[in-house]
């Protein structure tokens, strides 16, 4: 079975959105935001999240669901640390929220829920 239209745009999107934050990071350490120990820990949850849109890509059933997990606690570390967000943080996360309700509806389309879901035709 094909992989269906919504899931390559969530995967595209997902690699954009860790793209985004990697240059945010890169930004942030050029503007000594962060700290060099601050600028390797997210150079290298950006490396394990790369793990993510490749798992959806070959067909994980639970990717998607670890990804709606991941989200969720992306979206409330966002709301809970407004406060102590640079304003170049905090405008890059609202507007990635967005992107993320876009990935995570097309993940649990009905088309997309059928792909993912579907057992190998041999």
């Amino acid at each position: 079975m094909i992989m269906p239209a919504g899931v390559r745009q969530a995967v595209i999107a997902t690699w954009a959105t860790i793209a985004v934050d990697a240059v945010l990071a890169v930004y942030c350490k050029i503007t000594g935001i962060y700290s060099e120990g601050m600028f390797m820990g997210a150079l290298f949850l950006y490396a394990v999240l790369c793990i993510i849109p490749y798992k959806l890509s070959v067909k994980s059933n639970s990717a998607r669901y670890i990804y709606v997990i991941l989200s969720a606690i992306v979206v409330l570390m966002t709301v809970a640390g407004v406060g102590a967000m640079k304003p170049i943080e905090l405008y890059v996360s609202l507007v990635m929220i967005p992107v993320e309700i876009f990935i995570i509806y097309r993940l649990f389309q009905k088309e997309a829920s059928n792909w993912f879901t579907a057992k190998y035709v041999v």
